[in-house]
């Protein structure tokens, strides 16, 4: 090999080691990176340039690097990732209430036991006045119980109504930085010339991370390597065009009181023109037609997965069904119980001294009185009609569950010792014997929300441990090992030391045959 080979051998060596050593630095610096994507350089065999002495020679050179990286297992962690939010979200914002419906000293299963035992004890000795005092008490405490679940599910929506805004405000804060890392990876993409930078392709993925696990949603690559976001077919991010969420008024931020309703997707348009207002959701319209058979269903909802799916099936599915539960309890317990003793009523919100305790004179808004709908069908009948996707579903039934007078938050007991003065062994054994009937409209409700929330966990469960494994299989191509970095360091190295040698020598051989040439 000729001279001139050599010192290209070794230049070429150099140049690999140093684009080695680059890359090992940069995956050494990247792996406490969140969304890093190894790299590692690209060295192919190439011809040297022929000369006097050899026609034909074999080298190395750096043609690039290689970010190690899988479309498919991507997509697949993204897609998880939006399941495992929804999932983790759930249970986080049930987990208050989930301790309350196990725990006896705060359940009104418990409170409503005590309850039928003093009215048991009354029964035997109705003139004793320390008797009389427990049934007061624990009237008072299945008040204060189902108040305190009404009160802890309102609180499940409000903060899902204010997580939904946020989850969506902050949707609105990264489509615009996923439209401009777009605009950049377009500008640097020449097919067959230049490709974008590694750091540029690894943002956008960040990116589109965030956005699944905040709304869900599809994340498409296209074939210049941007990003689309869609959400329900609607185009978040278009490449370098971001539209926003709005409120129904087209206006941002996303305020904390609107439900998925009330939200509409900005959609831009050519300059000039007024942007569309793209409406995501639908609530469920209630019938006007005054038949019970009819039915109506709500329009599938843009917000399925994620952390903004999860509180949209919070506001429109969980607290719904549950409030109307625990309303139907309370007028359970006023129907019932009140034919025996008047004890049980709402507040009265236009007259605070005058409680609402005959179901007789609360209007229905459909027609009617509460004290006709309790009579038309028992516990369980009722809540399959108050249910949408029951074959036997009546909107009225659901609007009146739900109608503000006969509101679980209301309700309260407004019996006091000096009411019991008197009264008779039967009034405590009528009391008694009403256990059983509340035994069924308990288990529903305590069965309905356990069952709920098990699943809940276990999805939950299951969504982590498939996220653990995509993200497992994900970081065998991409992840950063810094055992094999440093492998790959000391051999760079040795490569370095070993083309600088060469060169070395090669500078001493002429040094000395110019020194030779020149008599010195």
């Amino acid at each position: 090999m000729n001279s001139a080979a050599i010192f290209d051998s070794a230049m070429a060596g150099l140049q690999s080691a140093q684009a080695g050593m680059v890359a090992t630095s940069q995956n050494v610096t990247g792996s406490a990176v969140a969304g890093y994507v190894r790299r590692s350089p690209n060295l192919k065999i190439a011809g040297l340039a022929p000369s006097g002495l050899e026609k034909t020679g074999t080298s190395f050179a750096v043609e690039g690097f290689t970010r190690n990286y899988s479309a498919l297992l991507q997509r697949q962690l993204l897609e998880q990732q939006s399941q495992t939010s929804y999932t983790s979200t759930l249970t986080q914002s049930v987990a208050a209430l989930d301790a309350m419906m196990v725990n006896a000293s705060a359940s009104v299963t418990g409170a409503l036991g005590a309850f039928f035992n003093a009215a048991g004890s009354l029964a035997n000795e109705p003139t004793n006045s320390a008797y009389q005092h427990a049934l007061v008490g624990a009237a008072d405490q299945v008040a204060d119980r189902v108040r305190g679940l009404a009160i802890e599910i309102e609180r499940i929506r409000s903060n899902a109504n204010q997580g939904l805004a946020d989850a969506l405000n902050q949707a609105n804060t990264l489509a615009p930085q996923l439209a401009s890392v777009n605009g950049q990876i377009k500008g640097s993409f020449v097919p067959g010339v230049s490709t974008p930078s590694p750091d540029l392709l690894d943002e956008r993925d960040r990116i589109a991370s965030q956005l699944q696990d905040l709304i869900g949603g599809t994340t498409l690559i296209n074939e210049d390597g941007t990003a689309s976001y869609l959400v329900h077919g609607q185009h978040l991010v278009d490449r370098q065009i971001a539209n926003q969420f709005t409120n129904a008024t087209g206006t941002t931020p996303v305020r904390g009181d609107q439900g998925p309703n009330d939200i509409r997707l900005k959609v831009a348009t050519s300059p000039g023109l007024k942007p569309n207002l793209v409406q995501l959701g639908f609530a469920e319209a209630l019938s006007d037609a005054g038949t019970a058979n009819e039915k109506v269903i709500p329009a599938k909802n843009a917000f399925k997965d994620g952390q903004a799916g999860a509180f949209t099936h919070l506001m429109q599915t969980f607290v719904p069904n549950l409030k109307m539960s625990l309303n139907l309890l309370s007028l359970s317990l006023v129907d019932k119980v009140n034919t025996v003793k008047p004890i049980f009523g709402f507040a009265n919100q236009a007259d605070a001294n005058t409680p609402l305790q005959n179901l007789s004179s609360i209007p229905v808004p459909s027609g009617g009185s509460y004290a006709d709908l309790m009579a038309s069908a028992d516990f369980s009948s009722l809540i399959d009609q108050a249910n949408v996707n029951s074959a036997n579903f009546d909107p009225r039934v659901k609007q009146a569950l739900l109608h503000a007078p006969v509101n679980a938050a209301l309700f309260l007991s407004n019996l006091e010792p000096q009411d019991l003065q008197g009264v008779s062994a039967s009034v405590g054994v009528n009391i008694e014997n009403l256990r059983q009937d509340f035994t069924q409209p308990l288990t529903f409700i305590t069965s309905s929300v356990a069952t709920t929330i098990a699943t809940w966990k276990n999805d939950h469960k299951a969504n982590d441990a498939m996220s653990q494994i995509l993200s497992d299989q994900k970081n065998a191509v991409s992840g950063v090992n810094l055992d094999e970095e440093a492998a790959n360091l000391v051999k760079y190295q040795q490569l370095y030391n070993a083309s600088s040698k060469l060169i070395q020598t090669g500078r001493q051989m002429f040094d000395t045959l110019l020194a030779m040439m020149s008599g010195n």
